[in-house]
């Protein structure tokens, strides 16, 4: 359904017939396959990967059969402004099984990707499409993946959990000691990385069922924070907030927010239960945020009071806000600041905003269609978009020029990265 804004087949096409028995296009590692096939051992050195799409297809005629193979590489780097292009895209070991993310190169001052299997081994991609490392890891990360700065240096290291690990991985792919924790019981939330006063004095906070445990950067229980865990399961990942220089742990666990300070201790009591809907929890216009199961927004105040709003959402929604801008999906209804828009039915992603060059973009991708989408805060669509994908995406300066990268899912075992121009 996107093709027909990629360049790269629009070239491909002109060399297509308007009328065919059997058409095949896509990209060449499907199409590899069947061009050895069709025509035999005498290509089976054939290399397609300079070609960023090809097509094959058959004409029946009356007595005949035709073959018609188009292969043509992509001319389309220096374009014109607004155009999306494919800058590369890498295939991985196994099938891709979470969303790809790019991380900041320290060296460089740029930014790589990194992306895990479904064998559970982690991937460094550099910003040219090189794997610069592959690690295997004891499981599925959790959520996202957090940058750190152990030693205080400048250099970076990866910092994630899994099921029965908290991982802290260098540069070249090194565990940093004591890393990685060991745990007999399981983490039921990704790993959370507070830095209370942006001065490098980290805490991991891992969650395992209605447990909160918390680690100093050398892998030791904080003493001074004691949460006094209750019978309620902890369901979604702790975040830190900083609201009048006071610092806030928010969570739910059970039809419970809680809120507490630096040393696990409530500091706020919510005065009344939520029924959660699963969305995570936001701090939107200074308020505790996040929607019931009924679709309501509700708001946990800095004394306890909570409000509701209804939004008009059936049970089955997504947000996402930052202080002042929220976001919602239901069905095919994308609302952004009290603006909506209907789209194609679908089955969406959770909406993801990103603030870069001073303008908010909203990103969400169709699954069923594989369609990427994204629209800045009124609601106008991006020129070019939708695009090819198989995932969210991820949106930044990757080589520090004037464009934006998109890394996303293509293929079931590659990543695709695009360059908005």
């Amino acid at each position: 359904i996107t093709f027909k804004n990629y360049n790269a087949y629009k070239q491909t096409a002109l060399n297509l017939s308007n009328e065919s028995s059997f058409l095949v296009i896509g990209k060449p590692s499907k199409l590899e396959g069947i061009l050895k096939t069709t025509m035999g051992n005498s290509l089976n050195k054939v290399d397609l990967k300079d070609y960023k799409i090809s097509g094959f297809q058959l004409v029946q005629d009356d007595a005949f059969l035709h073959f018609n193979g188009v292969l043509k590489k992509d001319k389309s780097r220096s374009v014109q402004n607004n155009s999306i292009t494919e800058v590369f895209n890498v295939a991985l070991d196994a099938n891709v099984l979470s969303q790809a993310q790019f991380v900041i190169n320290h060296r460089s001052k740029q930014k790589d990707i990194v992306v895990q299997d479904i064998n559970n081994k982690l991937y460094l991609i550099s910003n040219k499409g090189k794997i610069l490392w592959k690690k295997q890891l004891n499981g599925n990360i959790l959520g996202k993946i957090d940058q750190v700065d152990l030693y205080k240096n400048g250099r970076l290291q990866l910092a994630f959990a899994t099921s029965k690990r908290v991982y802290v991985i260098d540069r070249n792919g090194n565990n940093v000691s004591p890393f990685p924790l060991r745990f007999n019981d399981e983490i039921t939330q990704p790993l959370s990385v507070f830095d209370y006063d942006n001065r490098k004095n980290y805490r991991f906070v891992v969650t395992q069922n209605n447990a909160l445990l918390m680690y100093d950067t050398r892998g030791r229980n904080v003493n001074g924070f004691r949460y006094k865990k209750s019978k309620q399961t902890i369901t979604t990942q702790p975040k830190h907030f900083k609201i009048s220089n006071k610092d806030y742990i928010v969570f739910a666990a059970g039809n419970s927010m809680k809120i507490l300070n630096r040393k696990g201790q409530s500091r706020i009591t919510v005065k009344e239960g939520i029924d959660f809907s699963g969305n995570e929890i936001f701090k939107y216009q200074n308020a505790f945020t996040t929607t019931t199961s009924q679709g309501e927004l509700v708001q946990v105040n800095l004394k306890g009071a909570v409000s509701k709003q209804s939004l008009n959402l059936t049970s089955n929604h997504f947000i996402e806000t930052t202080n002042k801008t929220l976001v919602s999906i239901v069905e095919n209804k994308l609302t952004i600041k009290q603006k909506s828009k209907e789209l194609d039915f679908g089955n969406y992603t959770r909406p993801k905003i990103f603030y870069l060059n001073d303008k908010i973009y909203v990103s969400l991708t169709d699954l069923q269609t594989q369609k990427i989408y994204l629209f800045d805060s009124q609601l106008k669509a991006i020129p070019n978009f939708p695009v090819y994908g198989n995932s969210g995406i991820d949106l930044a300066n990757i080589d520090l020029d004037h464009n934006l990268e998109i890394v996303t899912k293509g293929e079931d075992n590659s990543i695709i990265i695009y360059q908005k121009n």
